[in-house]
């Protein structure tokens, strides 16, 4: 099985939250040795994990890219090639390639308290050891997405494709077919508008309506910052020009969420009012849900609405009750011919977060995600030495990102001033923290469905947090270090 190899962190996906992470390592604890391991053989995550036809970020780039590396473009809103260039660009320019091992799929990961360890072998035996562990592996299961069964759909002729397992094969399936798209998230907003023009007609199909909002594609006021400032400058202030404004909308459609309501609507029934009128309209675009409840669909450009405009593709609203030969039946009575199906029908949370896939023990016994509780939206009850990642609902997921990272290594800096050497975040049973499901303050499915099986979240600080950046930057960030809930032990007394 070989030497097992020790570092002082291990950061577990080489995606946007691992790059993050080893940026402020390296920035922050330039003292601390660190390794990430990546299982696939490309870093990027996401980005280099789908494939299907007009893959994008779903939040805007000034705050979706790192603040260490400006997003120069003044699209918004970019393709994922574009990401995954960024992110590669990101990671060489930092010298965090040479410290990235690929193709390496961590299989067991067991804490040791004799000798306050992180011990981690891979798939092909290879040992790891750390004092500390970050997991970077986001939220969804690569494995397993959501594919609910359909009745009747072994009649189905043609092909149906969850876009998570999207190949080439399925881009010369779309050309020339009637392409039936089952989902109204941003997956669903995001292929219709990238096929309209290869497929013969495209049907979404859909239970629930989405808010969409259509945005400019280039940025007015980024590029003006951009032709007229310092590259950094004008980097600066897209970038809180976009914190700033983001926070400003998600608390208007909280607080005032009729007025939301009617103001969203009216702008994707003025994208489509010349194809649709209003009763046709408001059986489409109305969700039965508060704006930001569920996620926020943003369509560059416009670009989900004019293919409907154009005839391209059609919406159609209500429940499935089969599928035949050569298409879907609704249980209205409507019938939608497809040769092809893609069932953009959502992602399953990983059922041991944050591990993904890596069986856990802590000292001998499973870890069990469901009897934990999630601290400050970054560490886990009852498992020491480690901190994790998963982004914002609300905002962009690498402003949390940062977040996490700069308290990771606060907290790493604090255990080395003081030699402490275990830290463990400690529910205190007076406290009567009520727990609650884990939902990231969405009602979205996936959350939904995976409310039993992941860690649980408090109702009340330091247990409950995690949605809101700017009260995080302050508490998390720019805050004194806060010990509240932590139980440390300390080198001299694990040597006495």
């Amino acid at each position: 099985m070989g030497e097992e190899e020790h570092f002082d962190c291990l950061i577990i996906g080489a995606g946007i939250s691992g790059l993050d992470a080893a940026y402020h390592l390296q920035e922050h604890c330039k003292w601390a040795s660190y390794a990430i391991l990546e299982r696939r053989a490309n870093l990027g995550g996401t980005w280099d994990f789908f494939n299907y036809p007009g893959i994008r970020s779903d939040s805007d780039m000034y705050t979706f890219g790192f603040y260490w590396k400006a997003w120069q473009s003044t699209k918004p809103i970019s393709p994922g090639k574009d990401i995954l260039a960024y992110l590669r660009e990101a990671a060489e320019e930092q010298g965090i390639m040479e410290n990235i091992n690929f193709n390496t799929d961590i299989e067991t990961a067991a804490w040791v308290s004799a000798d306050n360890r992180w011990h981690l072998t891979t798939t092909t035996g290879r040992r790891y050891s750390c004092n500390v562990l970050f997991g970077c592996t986001g939220y969804y299961s690569y494995e397993t997405p959501f594919e609910p069964s359909f009745p009747g759909q072994e009649a189905f002729s043609g092909k149906i494709v969850h876009p998570q397992k999207w190949t080439k094969e399925y881009d010369e399936l779309v050309v020339g077919a009637k392409v039936a798209i089952i989902g109204s998230g941003a997956t669903a907003v995001t292929i219709l508008p990238n096929i309209s023009n290869d497929a013969s007609h495209v049907t979404m199909v859909q239970r629930t309506p989405t808010y969409i909002a259509a945005k400019p594609e280039v940025d007015p006021w980024a590029k003006f910052f951009k032709d007229w400032l310092p590259l950094n400058i004008a980097a600066k202030i897209n970038r809180w020009k976009a914190v700033v404004l983001g926070a400003l909308f998600y608390q208007y459609c909280v607080r005032y969420p009729n007025h939301a309501r009617k103001l969203i609507k009216a702008g994707m029934f003025n994208e489509v009012k010349s194809v649709m009128d209003r009763e046709e309209f408001d059986k489409h675009f109305s969700p039965p849900y508060n704006p930001w409840e569920q996620r926020f669909c943003l369509a560059p450009g416009g670009d989900f609405f004019q293919p409907i405009r154009e005839g391209k593709a059609t919406m159609v609203t209500g429940h499935i009750d089969h599928l035949t030969e050569n298409g879907i039946q609704m249980k209205n009575g409507n019938h939608v011919e497809a040769d092809l199906i893609i069932s953009a029908t959502g992602l399953t949370i990983q059922p041991n977060f944050p591990f993904s896939t890596i069986k856990v023990s802590i000292d001998g016994e499973p870890y069990k995600a469901s009897t934990h509780l999630i601290y400050n939206g970054i560490m886990i009850s009852d498992v020491p030495n480690l901190a994790f990642i998963v982004g914002y609902t609300n905002a962009s997921w690498t402003l949390k990102a940062d977040i996490a990272s700069m308290y990771f290594t606060k907290l790493l800096n604090y255990m080395r001033k003081n030699k402490i050497i275990k830290v463990v975040p400690r529910e205190d049973p007076e406290a009567n923290v009520k727990h609650e499901n884990f939902s990231g303050e969405l009602s979205s499915g996936y959350f939904t469905r995976a409310g039993d099986i992941l860690p649980k979240q408090g109702d009340k600080f330091p247990w409950k947090g995690g949605v809101n950046y700017l009260l995080d930057l302050l508490q998390l960030t720019f805050g004194r270090f806060s010990t509240e809930s932590l139980e440390f032990e300390a080198e001299d007394k694990k040597n006495s």
